[in-house]
């Protein structure tokens, strides 16, 4: 199986200026993380909120630039692209926000939100834009009736819904999903994933799917990237290999258990998360590690395969 994506040593470097009472200080949001992503696959990225997850979507596509690294999409080394050449690229990797709420203009109706990325790309659909915008609105679910309604007028679910016809109108072959269900309940979460599902077997979509609900990527993905403080610290090659890496376990072992037989004690992760400004050496999760030593505490772990698959941590479990 060929990879759509690949993305190797991948980085960016936040800068914070000083001021009279704080020195100028910088962080890596992203550090080093390397993947493939097959076609027709998708690969799950999870891990706490500030772990650098959205970051990457975003240097993946080039809506932030990466500080080092490189990405190709379909053979083309996306971080050798002008900008006039990315734009053009884009039509084919395109991204579903998390905020339904803020990623679709108010002032645009249906219609116009979903017929946007033509006139962004200077095309025009196959057949008439309001035959297009049926087309597109339909293959989501939604009814056609909908088109001349504002986004204060539709739910949140049918505004995901928009934005996902909004991604799919140049007809791309990659959705980076940022999270795409954590603004909605949990009855239309199943319908977008439902969707999704359908989307990618009709249309043989690949996804990149960013989220914090490890249960949901489990059920949705085929690979999950486990990253902590910008760095992935467990690529697991399959949502039922075990995990090797405590925070990947931690994660796990946190996820809700519906069946009260089933469900177990979780000791809860002493200590504090470090600040991505000032990271202690070596391991960041050493603080928190009740499986720690001092090599932990000196060197930081390389990604190396350990046990079938890829672990940052020098005792995996």
């Amino acid at each position: 199986m060929s990879n759509l994506l690949e993305v190797r040593n991948l980085s960016k470097q936040f800068s914070a200026p000083g001021g009279p009472f704080r020195k100028a200080r910088s962080m890596h949001a992203v550090n080093g993380v390397s993947f493939d992503l097959p076609k027709g696959r998708v690969i799950g990225v999870v891990g706490e909120s500030g772990c650098g997850k959205s970051t990457l979507a975003r240097l993946i596509l080039r809506l932030v630039e990466p500080s080092g690294g490189a990405v190709t999409f379909a053979g083309e080394d996306l971080l050798a692209k002008s900008a006039s050449q990315m734009r053009a690229l884009r039509a084919e990797m395109q991204m579903v926000f998390q905020d339904p709420y803020s990623s679709i203009d108010p002032r645009y109706t249906v219609a116009r939100a979903v017929i946007e990325p033509f006139e962004v790309q200077g095309r025009k659909p196959d057949g008439s834009a309001k035959a297009e915008v049926e087309k597109l609105l339909e293959m989501v679910g939604l009814d056609a009736g909908l088109a001349s309604s504002f986004p204060h007028q539709i739910s949140g679910g049918q505004k995901q819904r928009v934005g996902i016809a909004r991604a799919l109108a140049l007809r791309p072959s990659l959705l980076v999903l940022d999270e795409p269900t954590a603004s909605l309940d949990v009855s239309v979460q199943a319908q977008i994933i439902g969707l999704l599902e359908q989307l990618r077997d009709d249309l043989g979509l690949t996804y990149l799917f960013i989220s914090h609900d490890l249960s949901l990527v489990k059920y949705f993905c085929d690979e999950i990237l486990v990253m902590y403080l910008g760095r992935v610290v467990e690529a697991l090659p399959e949502t039922n290999a075990p995990a090797r890496h405590p925070y990947t376990k931690t994660l796990m072992d946190s996820t809700f258990e519906p069946d009260p037989k089933l469900r177990r004690l979780i000791a809860p992760l002493e200590g504090e998360v470090p600040s991505p400004f000032d990271l202690p050496p070596g391991c960041a999760f050493a603080e928190r590690c009740e499986y720690a030593t001092d090599i932990c505490r000196v060197e930081t772990p390389a990604l190396n395969e350990t046990g079938g698959h890829p672990v940052a941590c020098h005792n995996p479990l």
